[in-house]
């Protein structure tokens, strides 16, 4: 049991709950009195604020999720308000969102429907053309930050490891994301570009058609599987799920992400983000 001392305000955001806590800090759900908003809070804890500006320390981590959504405004990408620093607790406000990750539905064995399946992708899709054409390329594109909420709709989060155009924080040869989830040359530490989310996002597709990811193992063998080796292929159609497994009813799956009943257009065509989606069934490995 945790025997932190939680703040009851963090600037002019009044704490409300916590709403998870782990080693690299506490969110909490907040209230602002001035526009009369909830929003979560993000913190980092002391230990970690440091002035480390290196790409993989925790604080420029910490900065850097403020920095890379801050420039973007989408409906499918968690918004960030402010940035600020209370009681020597460094903090994000940023959008708060009512539902589950996608990782929460996989690990649950949850079968997503070929009708469920283009909703979620054309969704994750756009959001990461915004990114791009903003310049952001999120580069730890996976299920665990991607929430789904009841409405339909799904929220890109957690842009920690972003690569933001014009900032320090532009190093290419240096491997960051998450093994399962990282392109070839993520795990080489060659230099990238908006491609590596495009293969985030494959691995993502690959997991909603199979259940399961591409590749599996220590950090090493996902190293040599990706690099070296093709995943085995999806099948060409969904396949049928036993009863109460998919989000087809409402009532039989809490939170469900009705994306077959309620998907929303695009904001735009992805353009060339969906064109380069074509290759992303066999989990974005390019040639």
């Amino acid at each position: 049991m945790s025997t932190t001392k939680h703040p009851t305000q963090l600037g002019k955001y009044r704490i409300t709950a916590v709403l998870g806590e782990g080693a690299m800090g506490v969110v909490y759900k907040g209230f602002d009195p001035d526009i009369q908003r909830t929003v979560a809070l993000k913190t980092i804890r002391a230990q970690l604020d440091t002035d480390d500006a290196s790409p993989g320390a925790p604080a420029s981590r910490f900065r850097n999720e403020a920095q890379a959504p801050g420039r973007l405004m989408h409906p499918s990408i968690v918004a960030v308000y402010d940035f600020g620093r209370d009681q020597q607790i460094a903090y994000i406000a940023m959008e708060y969102v009512e539902g589950r990750s996608l990782a929460s539905y996989l690990s649950s064995k949850v079968r997503f429907t070929d009708t469920d399946i283009p909703g979620i992708m054309s969704q994750l899709l756009d959001a990461l053309d915004h990114a791009h054409s903003k310049g952001v390329w999120h580069r730890d594109v996976k299920p665990a930050n991607i929430i789904m909420m009841a409405n339909g709709r799904l929220k890109v989060a957690d842009f920690g490891i972003a690569r933001i155009e014009s900032t320090h924080l532009t190093q290419t040869h240096y491997m960051v994301g998450t093994p399962s989830h990282m392109a070839p040359e993520q795990f080489l530490g060659k230099p990238m570009d908006r491609r590596v989310d495009i293969y985030g996002a494959g691995v993502v597709l690959y997991q909603l058609l199979t259940g399961r990811a591409p590749f599996a193992g220590t950090t090493e063998a996902l190293m040599y599987k990706v690099v070296n080796e093709l995943p085995p292929p999806p099948p060409s159609r969904v396949p049928t799920a036993p009863a109460g497994t998919t989000p087809s009813s409402p009532g039989h799956w809490p939170n469900a992400p009705r994306t077959a009943i309620r998907m929303p257009r695009p904001s735009c065509a992805p353009s060339s983000t969906a064109r380069a989606s074509t290759s992303t069934t066999r989990a974005g490995r390019r040639r």
